[in-house]
């Protein structure tokens, strides 16, 4: 996984920053210390090593957490009424401890999480979405 970050980091990343432009990443390193430390058990200051090893100090300036209760999680899952991938198809137990690893990485660093509430509707997300954004960009401009 971390061979992969360092290969994106180095051909997509990295050049992006440097001609100013911004970056959005559905996924960071905050997924590795949820489902591979919290859901598998991996030790986080193993992550942590091969964070600062591969990223070389480089790190989200804001991480938006789409959080929403595992009971409702499993009814939208199941109303897609599609098949569910190799992630989809964990116990609950391993998307529970994925959940709360995501959320004590956002109390560890609420200055650059944003806890949004997903349980609520498509729109109601997205109005807290922007809402978030506009506030960030607005303290980044001054």
């Amino acid at each position: 996984m971390f061979a992969a970050r360092a290969q994106h980091l180095a051909q997509v990343i990295r050049p992006a920053l440097a001609r100013g432009a911004w970056v959005v990443c559905d996924r960071f390193t905050d997924a590795t210390f949820a489902y591979q430390g919290g859901g598998r058990g991996i030790d986080s200051a193993r992550i942590a090593e091969l964070e600062a090893f591969v990223q070389r100090g480089l790190a989200p300036d804001l991480t938006l957490l789409l959080d929403m209760p595992m009971t409702a999680a499993q009814q939208r899952l199941d109303q897609r009424g599609e098949r569910r991938d190799r992630f989809e198809q964990e116990r609950a137990e391993f998307f529970e401890a994925v959940r709360q690893a995501y959320l004590a990485r956002a109390a560890a660093a609420p200055q650059r999480f944003a806890v949004i509430d997903a349980a609520r509707s498509r729109e109601a997300v997205a109005e807290q979405i922007e809402s978030v954004l506009e506030a960030r960009v607005a303290a980044w401009q001054s």
